[in-house]
């Protein structure tokens, strides 16, 4: 089993949710769904890369990635442009292969 990051945020109508470790993402229309849906990605994701001898590939979210998770639909900005705030949860993953 690994334990792995999840962060959640909400998009439009959706929870929109990444692992960090992984670099996979899901979503669902509730939080408990959206962490539902990359438990089982992520799951998916490890067992592919066992299966077919990749693990050694597997690469965390670039720091691009993250920042444009955070950024993307953020409605509030404050106290300047240099600093943004967006609502995300972040809980553990927990990937079985």
């Amino acid at each position: 089993m690994m334990r792995l990051t999840g962060i959640i945020k909400k998009a439009g109508n959706y929870y929109v949710a990444l692992c960090l470790e992984l670099n996979v993402s899901s979503q669902g229309e509730s939080i408990e769904e959206a962490k539902r849906m990359l438990d089982a990605a992520c799951g998916e994701y490890v067992s592919y890369m066992e299966e077919n001898r990749l693990t050694n590939e597997i690469r965390s979210a670039p720091i691009e990635v993250l920042r444009e998770f955070l950024m993307e639909d953020v409605e509030y900005v404050r106290p300047s442009y240099d600093w943004a705030y967006s609502e995300n949860i972040t809980f553990e993953v927990e990937a079985v292969a």
